[in-house]
């Protein structure tokens, strides 16, 4: 299996900063508010951050790191996935080794793309008591986060699948917390857990954790945080929470479905955190969530902007293991998957703002799969069938523009050229799938301009080359300024 060197470009917007401000983007259709508004706004945009996948996990060089010599390889950690086609099928962008703390110098430089995208916190997912004693995971990233912003919120968020359901270890972590800085707190000074997948937990053992911690002096605020937005969730838990949260999932309708639980919460002066997921797709189990390219997490955000939820979860930051990410990702083979960062500046912007972003110049992102959703993966254990979806797939390649002004939109692939007039504003416009490389052009008054091609090949009929499915949607971006290009993350001030 070829790996590419880290030097190889990456399509990615290379941020600057301005004073207070971000200064124009060429991959952002719009100017971003300056740090100030992101980080000192009502509102939060909290990134769910799993931290077993952080952005190096050995601070080696891209080609020789654990990533690539082991995640993405059917044959890494000693075959232990070679059924499924190695771990994962995305990972972080690179980044160059430091000579010290690189724990924590890494994380500073995840706490700084977040910002750059309007996301004002993380919500951090506990999964061990271990994740938070002395310089590991938590201490280093409330000491990252100190450095870079105090303002940027770290929200503990105790993982109640792992736990299995202990609210002993909660305890534990209210314990081993409760007298850390830069835990997000509120202005009363209660220390704020959101408890992933809470519903494990009867709301009457939630209660009685609740009363024990009061009488032993533990001023703590819950938002119980669930998998969906169901009624009987909302109604029996809220009573003796601070607010409620979904966890997203990546289907056109999650923003929408939420809508009924923000009003109950908000009826009775409570929070609520809504989740939005990109996309979904998970190697290990054959599973995937159409998302329908950007659709998903376009509708979302509109429907949670529409219904005023308090605050949002990106679900997620980095679990790339269940390929949810919105960092900027990439594989062995240099493609790019940064459409879903960049998106989230526009919106992000919206919320937090309450205004919709005028778009100040042309931009184009793309979104596709490599492969079919009927791909099977004959090296892996589908010899005969696809991954499984809980809605039909679709195989489609998504051209997402962002107008001043009326113009076509043209995507080239093959043979076969496809256009469609549009006017100024946000539209998208899909093709099926076939295999190449897909090129995409903004055409205005008879001149291409945008055009720039995919990063990625699609190799539909015999999927891809290694044999191994891989369904993550792939994506880029490109404007009149040029694609954004770059060699790794340290090239992002």
């Amino acid at each position: 299996m070829r790996i590419l060197s880290f030097k190889i470009l990456f399509l990615l917007c290379a941020l600057t900063v301005s004073g207070n401000a971000f200064s124009q983007d060429p991959c952002l259709p719009f100017s971003m508010p300056s740090r100030e508004t992101i980080l000192t706004s009502e509102k939060l945009v909290l990134a769910h951050y799993f931290n077993r996948l952080p952005m190096s996990l050995d601070n080696r060089p891209f080609d020789w790191d654990y990533y690539s010599k082991q995640y993405l390889r059917p044959d890494g950690e000693k075959n232990k996935w070679l059924a499924q086609g190695g771990y994962l099928r995305s990972r972080p962008m690179s980044v160059l080794p430091k000579a010290e703390n690189y724990k924590v110098e890494n994380l500073k430089k995840e706490i700084e793309l977040a910002i750059a995208r309007g996301i004002n916190g993380f919500t951090f997912n506990i999964l061990s008591l271990e994740d938070l004693d002395k310089d590991s995971y938590l201490d280093n990233m409330l000491t990252a986060a100190k450095a870079v912003d105090p303002r940027f919120k770290i929200v503990l968020m105790p993982d109640m699948s792992a736990f299995k359901g202990d609210t002993n270890k909660v305890k534990q972590v209210i314990i081993k917390t409760y007298h850390k800085k830069g835990v997000y707190r509120f202005d009363d000074g209660r220390l704020v857990l959101a408890p992933f997948l809470s519903e494990k937990v009867p709301y009457n053992e939630w209660e009685d954790l609740q009363e024990t911690l009061k009488a032993e002096g533990f001023d703590v605020a819950f938002l119980f945080t669930f998998l969906s937005s169901k009624k009987e969730y909302i109604n029996n838990y809220l009573p003796i929470s601070e607010g409620a949260g979904t966890f997203g999932t990546p289907l056109p309708n999650m923003g929408k479905n939420q809508q009924s639980a923000i009003e109950t919460t908000h009826s009775k002066n409570k929070i609520y955190m809504a989740g939005i997921s990109p996309q979904g797709y998970r190697p290990k189990s054959y599973v995937f969530w159409e998302s329908q390219g950007s659709l998903a997490y376009r509708k979302s955000w509109e429907d949670i902007i529409e219904g005023n939820a308090d605050w949002v979860q990106l679900t997620t930051w980095n679990d790339f293991g269940e390929t949810t990410q919105i960092i900027p990702y990439t594989d062995l083979y240099g493609s790019s998957g940064t459409g879903f960062y960049n998106l989230t500046g526009y919106y992000s912007t919206w919320f937090l703002t309450g205004k919709q972003p005028k778009i100040t110049h042309d931009v184009l992102y793309y979104f596709y799969r490599k492969q079919s959703v009927d791909t099977p993966s004959p090296k892996a254990g589908q010899k005969t069938k696809a991954s499984h979806s809980y809605i039909k797939g679709a195989d489609n390649i998504e051209l997402l523009g962002f107008l001043t002004a009326p113009a076509m939109l043209e995507v080239e692939i093959g043979i076969n050229k496809y256009t469609k007039k549009i006017d100024a504003g946000i539209h998208s416009f899909s093709i099926p799938l076939e295999d190449g490389y897909p090129r995409f052009s903004l055409i205005r008054n008879g001149n291409k301009v945008v055009s720039f091609a995919g990063t990625t090949k699609i190799d539909t009929m015999q999927g891809v080359p290694d044999g191994y499915t891989d369904l993550t949607y792939w994506s880029g971006s490109a404007s009149a300024a040029g694609t954004c290009l770059t060699k790794n993350f340290e090239d992002i001030p």
